[in-house]
């Protein structure tokens, strides 16, 4: 393996996934596309918002675990 070239390791700054308002978009959407009423989706809207801070959590959670080990 000594004889494969290593490519160099470069530090990439973390990217922030900052508050994401995209409920009344796909309200939008419903309403022009489907022509159905979006509010009957305003459930299923919140669960994906959540869903998506979730992910956007543990994503940072488990980076600066990372980091902390590394140091």
């Amino acid at each position: 393996m000594e004889a494969v070239p290593r490519m160099p390791m470069i530090w990439l700054d973390l990217k922030e996934a900052g508050d994401f308002h995209f409920q009344s978009a796909v309200k939008k959407f419903v309403l022009k596309n489907y022509g159905e009423n979006p509010e009957a989706y305003n459930e299923e809207l919140k669960k994906l918002e959540l869903l998506r801070q979730v992910g956007v959590f543990l994503c940072w959670y488990k980076w600066n675990w990372f980091a902390k080990k590394s140091i």
